[in-house]
C-alpha cells in the first residue's frame, strides 16, 4: 500500500495496530494540513505559535481518539481553538518567506501582474477584497465563466505569472484549473458565507494533499491580495477602460500593507524556530512542516 495516498482512517487504524510507518505518514499528513490552514487563516508569522501549540495538543491527545471516524473532527477542533485564541483570520499582509526568497509578496505580484489579462487582474483584486460586496464580484465574473470558477481561473493565471515572471518556484501549477476546486479562492479570500462552509472545506483538504500544498505555497500571496496588492493596478486598468465590462471597477485608495519581514528577510519563522515536543522543520519547498521530533517519534513508537 502507498502510504502517501492511503486514506487517513486507514493510516490511523494501522498505526493503532502497531505500524510505525503508518504513524509517520499520518503525522506528516496532519502537520501539512495544519500548516496549510494556519498559513491561510493567520499567515506564517502569526500562525507559527498556534501551529506549535496545536501540534503539541495533537500529540498529547491522540491516544484519546479510538474511532477513526472521529479523528478529523477532533483534530480540526484542536486547531480551530488555537486559531480563535490567536484572534482568528487576519485581514492580510505582506509576509516574505523562504519561497519568496525574502522578497515582498506584494512586489512579486506587482511584477507578475503584467502577465495577466486586465479583466483577470481586476477580478482578483475585487474577489480578495472583503470590503467589496460579493454581489459585485459575482456580477464582474458573470461574463468570464461565472463565480467562483472565473476567480479560480484568474488565480491560476496569477500563479503561472508568478512562476514565469517572478521566478517563484511553486510545485503545484497545473496547466488548467481543476474545476472541482472552484471554492478554493473563496476560502483563501475569506468569502465563504458560513463558518460551516469553511469547516467543511478544511476537512475536505485533508483528503487531498496536493490541495494542501497549493494553499500552503500560495498563502503569502493570498494574504497580499487580501491586503490590496493588486488594488492600484486594478484601479489604473479600470481608469484606462480596458475590458471594463468584464472587470471590477475599484476606486483607487492607498494600500496599507502590514509587514512582519525585514528588508533582508531570510526563511520564515517556522523555518528557524526550535520547538520542544513538536519541532517544526522546513521541507524542500520551505513550506510544509514535518514533525521531526516529539509528535513523529510518538507515532512511530
Amino acid at each position: 500500500m502507498d502510504l502517501a495516498t492511503a486514506p487517513t482512517a486507514t493510516l490511523f487504524k494501522q498505526w493503532r495496530g502497531g505500524d510505525g510507518a503508518s504513524g509517520q505518514a499520518m503525522a506528516q499528513r496532519f502537520s501539512d494540513w495544519y500548516y496549510a490552514i494556519t498559513t491561510c487563516r493567520l499567515g506564517d508569522e502569526i500562525g507559527t505559535e498556534p501551529l506549535r501549540r496545536a501540534c503539541v495538543r495533537f500529540q498529547q491527545g491522540i491516544l484519546s481518539v479510538t474511532n477513526a471516524t472521529e479523528l478529523t473532527d477532533w483534530a480540526h477542533g484542536v486547531l480551530m481553538e488555537e486559531v480563535r485564541m490567536a484572534g482568528g483570520r487576519i485581514a492580510g499582509g505582506d509576509f516574505a518567506n523562504q519561497l519568496t526568497g525574502g522578497r515582498s509578496p506584494s512586489e512579486l505580484i506587482d511584477q507578475a501582474s503584467g502577465g495577466l489579462k486586465p479583466a483577470d487582474l481586476r477580478l482578483l483584486a475585487a474577489a480578495y477584497d472583503s470590503s467589496l460586496p460579493l454581489d459585485q464580484v459575482k456580477a464582474d465574473a458573470e461574463s468570464m465563466g461565472g463565480y467562483p470558477l472565473a476567480v479560480l481561473k484568474a488565480r491560476l493565471a496569477l500563479k503561472q505569472a508568478l512562476r514565469d515572471r517572478a521566478q517563484v518556484s511553486f510545485s503545484e501549477v497545473p496547466d488548467s484549473p481543476n474545476l472541482d476546486l472552484a471554492p478554493l479562492p473563496l476560502y483563501e479570500a475569506g468569502r465563504m458565507e458560513k463558518e460551516a462552509e469553511e469547516t467543511g472545506f478544511e476537512k475536505w483538504m485533508l483528503t487531498d494533499m496536493k490541495l494542501c500544498k497549493d494553499i500552503a505555497e500560495f498563502g503569502v500571496f493570498a494574504q497580499a491580495l487580501r491586503a490590496g496588492a493588486l488594488r492600484a493596478r486594478a484601479a489604473a486598468s479600470s481608469a484606462n477602460g480596458a475590458g471594463r465590462s468584464a472587470g471590477a471597477t475599484l476606486a483607487p485608495r492607498p494600500v496599507d500593507v502590514p509587514s512582519l519581514a525585514d528588508d533582508d528577510a531570510g526563511p520564515s519563522t517556522a523555518a528557524k524556530v526550535g520547538i520542544p515536543l513538536a519541532l517544526l522543520a522546513v521541507a524542500s519547498l520551505g513550506l510544509f512542516v514535518v514533525v521531526a521530533a516529539g509528535l513523529l517519534y510518538f507515532f512511530v513508537l
